[in-house]
């Protein structure tokens, strides 16, 4: 059997964009795939004939200026620190979002819970950023045996306190960009509400990262939040950054801003279909999830 290696690329569109290519698929009759591939040639045609030419308008010297890398990197490593202090800070308050007095969403968590035990029963997980446990606990009886992982300290010192049997589950200090250090062989994998905290420019690292450790035929469930106005702390969006951010007051009164990324049921199939099989994305009034094989 030949191996495909053809690489899956993320592409995040400003929405005028979407918007004007969306209108030419429909006037021409062709799907957006087929628009944006066409598009995908004719700028590699020009670039043959004409070079870098056709780049003078964005190519000026702050973009050619050699330490520019330098500083993404350093803006993307502050967000990562960033994050990690929130949730930190967080750990003690971390499971009350789950104890909002709603039907509707209480209903919704019922029915996550119930599909992420159908989706990986039996199966020897690793959880990325299983944070204080939550999630660990509702599955340790469905599964063969779960590692939970976590950046933060102070929230795994919570997980460790649950009355889980140390036989389903152990927790162990894990980078969610660097799986490869974490000890023991897989068929499973757990992300909850870890997906919107990903750069949408490191989400292909991450899917690649966690797919290499787990190999072919395991089982993934990611699940997350749907957008809902009011809910979560103040929406920001930020100039020419493809990311968006949520402002949090933890009862401290501290204060944290955060990358929160929101999806929508298609961005989701857009991401997910290229690299799995059996996929299933449910989208909600509260979350969304995914389930799907490698």
């Amino acid at each position: 059997m030949t191996e495909n290696k053809t690489k899956r690329l993320s592409v995040y569109l400003p929405d005028k964009v979407k918007s004007d290519l969306e209108l030419m698929a429909a006037e021409t009759g062709l799907s957006m795939t087929q628009v944006i591939v066409m598009a995908t040639h004719s700028l590699l045609a020009n670039y043959k004939s004409q070079g870098t030419a056709i780049f003078a308008s964005l190519l000026d010297s702050k973009q050619k200026d050699p330490t520019l890398l330098s500083e993404r990197l350093q803006v993307l490593n502050q967000e990562t620190a960033r994050i990690q202090s929130y949730y930190g800070s967080r750990a003690a308050e971390f499971e009350n979002i789950y104890h909002r007095d709603e039907p509707n969403y209480q209903n919704e968590l019922v029915r996550i819970a119930n599909a992420m035990k159908d989706a990986l029963a039996g199966r020897t997980v690793l959880e990325i950023a299983c944070g204080t446990g939550y999630w660990t606990q509702i599955i340790a009886d469905a599964v063969q045996h779960v590692t939970g992982t976590d950046i933060r300290p102070e929230v795994l010192q919570i997980a460790e306190a649950k009355q889980i049997p140390q036989l389903k589950a152990q927790f162990l200090i894990g980078d969610a960009y660097d799986l490869d250090t974490i000890p023991g062989v897989f068929n499973g994998a757990l992300a909850s509400f870890w997906f919107s905290h990903i750069p949408k420019n490191k989400i292909d690292d991450f899917l690649t990262g966690l797919h290499k450790r787990l190999g072919s035929g395991a089982n993934i469930f990611i699940a997350d939040n749907v957008f809902v106005q009011g809910r979560g702390g103040e929406l920001v969006h930020k100039e020419s950054c493809e990311d968006t951010f949520k402002l949090r007051e933890l009862s401290d009164g501290s204060k944290h801003e955060i990358v929160k990324n929101y999806y929508s049921k298609e961005e989701l199939y857009d991401i997910f279909k290229p690299i799995a099989k059996q996929l299933k994305v449910v989208v909600g009034g509260s979350f969304w999830y995914v389930s799907y094989s490698i």
